[in-house]
């Protein structure tokens, strides 16, 4: 493993300016630390919690941004939304930044930024990754971009992070909250800005296997795995589903399964809806997402290199799965645009076409409806009225599918 990564630096030292570059941005805010008012120990966010994903109000240069919380980013980001565009920024190097999705990577360039503050907690003189909404392929419509921007691991390192979806909560702290051997607490190695814990996965009565998997609070899903190993150990599966998702890459059409079964630390899930993500390298994509945690009050405390997922009170562990096959995403008038259309369920039948904007669903105008909403709507079995800005309705039919959403 170690000699794999030691030709991977290799490589990406000798691949170009963009990729140089990038390395560059990992380490620029390498220097940095909080500065915390006298006395204080922790802050708690008014979090917005879209989808599953996990976003916080920050300030920057007097502006009020929304920035995601992503663990599996590397650094930090700044997006030229409308808001974003009134940052006052120096700008630097230029980048190429690559993420998930299988087209181009993201134009974007470094900046320096005057300061950065969660409530009364901040950093100065920051380096961001600025990115043009024009230039990346993470969006259909520059309408899409509700998010001003990204917390990375460079500003994440420094607190304990407790979510708390359910309340609505985001709390970062200067001091560990988790110690080794804390009942769920579980911990893990950072490698390349990525946190990394021991899971054992269950394909089938035939398949296991136990290896590191990795921490996305980014990640909107509840598992990420490649296709290589899937292949090499001929995992076979009841049923499976063409789907797709997003990133600064791109689009990434995949198939989606569920295994039978996650474990690690205390935890062990049953029937887990997984990514079957495209990749030649077995060592790609083992990742738990948001859809995961945020079915349990989650910490990560990068003090004491604790993860832990704490039950809520008479919670149980849940799946949702997208029985309309259709991907949607908010706009910043607040209806709904399809990203992609499944060719594995009725939607694909129904004229309905990428880049439509969906104005109601069953009768309820899309401005009233969250992205919550929309994904508990195509988890029930139903007929699903859908109403679009063309003027065009449909009925679309959901049902389960035998192995794989039961």
């Amino acid at each position: 493993m170690w000699m794999r990564m030691v030709f991977l630096i290799a490589a990406l030292t000798l691949s170009g300016c963009s990729v140089v570059n990038t390395l560059r941005m990992k380490s620029a805010n390498d220097e940095l630390s909080p500065i915390w008012p006298q006395g204080q120990t922790e802050h708690e966010f008014d979090a917005v919690y879209i989808g599953h994903k996990p976003y916080v109000h920050v300030t920057m240069d007097g502006q009020e941004l929304l920035f995601l919380i992503d663990s599996g980013a590397s650094f930090t980001m700044l997006f030229d939304t409308p808001k974003g565009r009134k940052v006052s920024i120096t700008k630097g190097f230029e980048l190429a930044i690559a993420g998930w999705g299988q087209e181009s990577k993201t134009p974007a360039y470094q900046a320096a930024v005057a300061s950065i503050a969660f409530g009364d907690v901040v950093f100065n003189d920051l380096k961001v990754a600025y990115i043009p909404l024009s230039t990346t392929p993470y969006y259909h419509s520059e309408q899409e971009a509700i998010m001003d921007g990204v917390i990375g691991h460079d500003l994440m390192r420094h607190f304990a992070w407790t979510f708390d979806k359910k309340h609505g909560r985001i709390t970062l702290n200067r001091e560990s909250v988790l110690t080794p051997g804390d009942q769920w607490s579980v911990g893990f190695d950072t490698t390349f800005s990525k946190l990394n814990i021991p899971a054992k996965l269950n394909f089938n009565d035939q398949v296991s296997v136990e290896r590191d998997i990795v921490i996305d609070t980014g990640s909107r899903h509840y598992l990420k795995l490649n296709t290589a190993f899937i292949a090499n150990e001929q995992v076979t599966f009841p049923a499976t589903v063409t789907a797709a998702d997003f990133g600064l890459s791109g689009k990434v059409e995949h198939q989606r399964a569920t295994i039978d079964s996650l474990s690690f630390g205390e935890h062990t899930f049953k029937r887990v809806k997984t990514n079957l993500i495209p990749s030649e390298d077995e060592d790609d994509w083992w990742v738990i997402g948001s859809a995961l945690m945020n079915q349990y009050v989650s910490i990560i405390d990068y003090h004491s290199s604790q993860f832990a997922l704490v039950p809520y009170a008479g919670g149980a562990f849940e799946m949702q799965y997208n029985l309309a096959g259709l991907e949607l995403r908010k706009l910043r008038n607040g209806h709904l645009i399809v990203r992609y259309v499944s060719p594995d369920f009725p939607a694909s039948d129904a004229g309905i076409a990428v880049g439509d904007v969906i104005v109601s669903l069953n009768g309820i105008p899309s401005t009233d409806l969250t992205e919550e909403d929309w994904l508990t709507m195509a988890d029930t079995p139903q007929s699903l009225s859908l109403c679009m800005l063309r003027k065009t309705c449909v009925s679309l039919p959901l049902e389960h599918i035998k192995g794989y959403s039961k």
